[in-house]
């Protein structure tokens, strides 16, 4: 009987102790309904790609960001085929225009992005790219506006969330 309460004790004191190591996700939300769709643990220097058909020239573009060590989405880079309507057409700071294999590229960006909404569509082929995984975001949440952004939570409340969306 005592193996057993000291078992259960232990086991709550791991349990407690999860709460207390910090990780930081990127998490993907579909807004209007507040849902978490998905999570992504995310550490300084690491990279995405968010690419999708750009709903008015009808062209793809990708945005490329990275990981600060503050935890922040910053734009780093950005290709499209189409410079018109929407699209990128002025540079700041020491930004740089190119064009590459019948795409403009403009690199050496630095826009901070607190967060990020996306409309999603499929007919946009909306995808994001991150590590080795290749998301389509319609498939998490249909025809929606998606928010994305870089929070910190407990490890423990990461497994809550990946088991409560099943994500």
């Amino acid at each position: 009987m005592k193996k057993r309460k000291a078992f259960f004790i232990i086991i709550i004191l791991f349990l407690f102790s999860l709460s207390f190591i910090p990780l930081h996700v990127l998490q993907l939300m579909a807004f209007r309904e507040g849902k978490i769709v998905s999570l992504y643990i995310v550490r300084p220097d690491d990279r995405f790609e968010i690419k999708y058909i750009h709903s008015v020239e009808n062209c793809p573009v990708s945005d490329f960001f990275t990981v600060d060590d503050k935890f922040r989405m910053i734009l780093y880079e950005t290709t499209f085929s189409s410079c018109n309507t929407g699209l990128p057409c002025t540079l700041s700071g020491e930004e740089v225009l190119s064009m590459e294999k019948g795409y403009f590229r403009i690199s050496k960006m630095h826009r901070i992005f607190p967060e990020l909404f996306l409309w999603v569509n499929d007919k946009y082929d909306n995808t994001l790219k991150i590590g080795d995984h290749s998301l389509k975001l319609f498939s998490l949440a249909g025809n929606t506006l998606l928010k994305l952004s870089i929070r910190k939570i407990s490890f423990l409340q990461f497994v809550y969330l990946k088991v409560k969306y099943r994500n």
